[in-house]
């Protein structure tokens, strides 16, 4: 009896353990490189989460920069072959690094060889399904940004230099010997920017960025003959350099159409509908407000650029400054704080101190239009061509000069706040709000905070699409949570300091900017106008959110920026 009792025991085990060894699966592929860095490589497998539906949620940034433990951690000498075994029939996504300090973590400072597994070339984290059976060939291409050299660069008409810390491309000439200038000394820089952010972090795949935007921006885009001529001397400086400028997602030279991809990614959003954008915030206040502080009555304008959160961070260690002195009669010099291969601007401020800079907006419903005018392309022209003297009618009209063939300008659907030093005239500030079908000028005290010296933008139109009835919509949609919230917030605190009294100068600049602020600012901005001052704040290399409000500021004097 024993003895059968032991047979039934041990058949009963052994089914056990086989069906429970046909519940593992394993999980293997290789870790490539071809760089010179050298280190132990770190290959993260995490565990994605599923909802009691049973849909999976994806890895996000603030997942990879620690919100999130990796389920298993391989560490493998050099870049090869790896295999995670015994993995319950879950969903994961495998992430690697090079840890080239051995401190244990990923740097972006200097930049630590970092990549992925991608299902698609130039693709983002991609999930691998180990519900029906074991996955193999899941590969992880490590890869580098280059970063600025730190010693200066010259070249006829342009010149790359470090200022107070930050690096500024100083161009100076004609359209053509600008662009030259501009490929020539941050050609390796304008490949990292456009892999990177525009392809991984924007497309999240070259596939999707070549079947979808390179046809509409050949089909819809109508760019001014000086735009394209510079474009061209950006391509032939970047290919005159030396570098490499083949775009390995691609398996391509990088061309024209790449660079108009990089001016005109925000038209990304007139491509093809999408969520709507929760972004940037901006202020501005001057005269009784701001007469008690240092600014002696002075106007004060301010920006948080948010969202262009790629997770190398090559959005802040490329983080650029312009100073652009045209060579053609009557143009005005300009700065832009951008990125390199920006022949536009969306962040920018002219000698006269002209301020420019845009903020994602809404759209009204409707097909996608042709005949579109970058809008940093439009943002440049008026601050080459316009002056401290202009009104909203002045810039309205400017601004209509671009219109699409759907009767608007900004065809992604923008908010642009435009300033100028305050003067005593009556609108040294004002709001223009748009999309491609039409638009409007906003002006202080036409919605709340209601006050003629202030005034404020989010991400949703106040004044163009908008029913004062439906606070919530915009377009008849809903406007998201965090747009809402930051105008409330920045809104009920410009309305207290106004009943209060209090003085507003550059401390309250900085804190606006820090209240509205959510982990997704790069670069922040302060203008102090009537002193032609700019202060700038950019995120650091932390494997961390981006918090640039918070972070060190650098002050420039206009003029210095131009200094040869």
């Amino acid at each position: 009896m024993k003895a059968h009792l032991c047979i039934i025991f041990l058949i009963i085990l052994g089914l056990t353990c086989s069906v429970t060894s046909n519940q593992v699966k394993s999980l293997s592929g290789t870790i490539l490189y071809e760089g010179t860095y050298q280190g132990p490589v770190k290959v993260l497998l995490y565990r994605l989460h599923e909802s009691s539906e049973g849909k999976v949620r994806r890895l996000s940034k603030r997942d990879i920069y620690g919100a999130e433990d990796p389920y298993k951690i391989l560490i493998l000498e050099r870049p090869g072959s790896y295999n995670f075994s015994h993995l319950p029939p879950k969903h994961y996504s495998v992430l690697a690094f090079m840890d080239v300090d051995k401190d244990d973590r990923l740097d972006f400072s200097p930049s630590e060889p970092f990549g992925w597994y991608a299902s698609q070339s130039g693709g983002t984290y991609s999930l691998v399904d180990l519900t029906e059976s074991d996955q193999k060939n899941v590969d992880c291409l490590l890869r580098t940004p280059a970063h600025f050299p730190r010693e200066d660069k010259r070249i006829e008409h342009g010149a790359l230099r470090w200022i107070h810390g930050l690096p500024v491309l100083q161009l100076w000439g004609t359209a053509r010997e600008r662009g030259y200038a501009h490929g020539y000394l941050v050609g390796k820089q304008i490949i990292d920017f456009f892999e990177f952010y525009i392809i991984e972090d924007a497309w999240h795949s070259a596939k999707r960025y070549e079947e979808i935007f390179v046809p509409f921006l050949e089909d819809h885009l109508n760019c001014p003959p000086e735009f394209l001529q510079e474009c061209d001397a950006v391509v032939k400086g970047m290919k005159d350099s030396g570098i490499d400028t083949r775009v390995k997602s691609l398996e391509r030279e990088f061309n024209r159409t790449d660079l108009l991809a990089i001016n005109a990614y925000i038209e990304r959003r007139a491509a093809f509908p999408v969520s709507q954008p929760s972004s940037c915030t901006q202020f501005a206040f001057w005269g009784s407000l701001t007469q008690d502080s240092p600014q002696k009555g002075g106007l004060i304008a301010a920006r948080n650029m948010d969202g262009e959160c790629d997770v190398r961070k090559v959005t802040v260690s490329h983080f650029l400054l312009f100073a652009v002195d045209p060579a053609e009669p009557g143009y005005k010099r300009w700065f832009s704080a951008m990125w390199p291969g920006f022949v536009g601007t969306i962040s920018g401020i002219n000698e006269e101190g002209l301020y420019s800079m845009e903020n994602a907006g809404g759209t009204g419903p409707g097909p996608v239009k042709g005949n579109i005018v970058p809008c940093s392309w439009v943002q440049r022209d008026i601050l080459e061509r316009g002056g401290s003297e202009v009104t909203p009618e002045k810039i309205l009209n400017r601004m209509e000069q671009f219109k699409c063939e759907g009767g608007g300008v900004t065809a992604p659907g923008s908010i642009i706040l435009w300033a100028v030093p305050y003067n005593n005239q009556e609108v040294p500030a004002f709001v223009y709000e748009g999309d491609r079908f039409g638009g409007a000028m906003r002006i202080p005290s036409q919605v709340r905070p209601f006050h003629s010296q202030n005034i404020m933008a989010s991400n949703h139109h106040k004044v163009y699409g908008y029913d004062p009835d439906h606070p919530g919509l915009s377009f008849g949609k809903s406007v998201s949570f965090s747009s809402r919230w930051r105008y409330e917030t920045g809104m009920n605190e410009l309305e207290a300091w106004s009943r209060t009294g209090k003085a507003l100068g550059l401390s309250e600049a900085k804190r606006l900017l820090q209240i509205v602020s959510h982990g997704s600012t790069e670069y922040s901005v302060i203008f102090l106008a009537n002193q032609m001052k700019i202060l700038v704040a950019v995120d650091d290399l932390k494997t961390d959110m981006w918090d640039a409000p918070y972070l060190s500021w650098r002050e420039y004097q206009f003029e210095e920026l131009f200094a040869r």
